[in-house]
């Protein structure tokens, strides 16, 4: 049992050690692949098949219905919210083909994050290099925000009206701080 625990250790040790070299990396180039990879290491640390308590997927924690916004499920029919209950998937993709590729899901983030800029870019950019309660506004601090909850979520904070948080709690304002000035100009 002890030796187990030992290896169980050296295991944890070696992870740690990887995401302190990850983080490194971040720090030292700030572009679109270290913001996709911060994004990841934040939402599911890095994993692609997570599955978080609410049904939100892979690496990036996508959830039903963003990916209806993208093309890769609909909206059940005579269904409406957007919980994912309420979506399947459209033919070709189904959760475990996305839980099992990796590079299907960077490439759903990239269009993703595409998405988001062209709304910030058309909506928020009187925000840009302004400083909200202490934070500068960036444009990937935005798309961050608007990851965890949407344009109008972001907006909402910018405005002062609210600052929206998940069902974990995490707010837009801390998403918009730590992930600023990523360089996502060449998305």
């Amino acid at each position: 049992m002890i030796e187990f625990l030992k290896l169980k250790i050296k295991e944890l040790q070696l992870q740690i050690q990887i995401i302190t070299l990850q983080i490194r990396i971040l720090i030292m180039k700030k572009n679109f692949e270290n913001f996709a990879l911060a994004l990841r290491i934040r939402e599911s640390s890095n994993n692609y098949q997570a599955v978080n308590a609410y049904g939100f997927l892979g690496a990036y924690q996508f959830g039903l219905a963003r990916l209806s916004d993208l093309g890769y499920t609909e909206r059940k029919p005579g269904v409406s919210g957007y919980a994912n209950s309420s979506f399947q998937w459209r033919t070709g993709y189904s959760k475990e083909y996305f839980l099992s590729n990796p590079d299907f899901q960077d490439r759903v983030f990239k269009e993703h994050a595409d998405n988001l800029i062209t709304q910030i870019k058309a909506k928020l950019t009187d925000y840009l290099g302004k400083q909200i309660n202490g934070t500068e506004i960036t444009l990937s601090g935005l798309v961050a925000g608007a990851h965890l909850a949407g344009v109008n979520g972001v907006s909402s904070y910018l405005k002062g009206h609210y600052d929206n948080q998940d069902a974990f709690g995490t707010k837009v304002s801390s998403y918009i701080k730590a992930f600023a000035n990523y360089n996502l100009e060449n998305v």
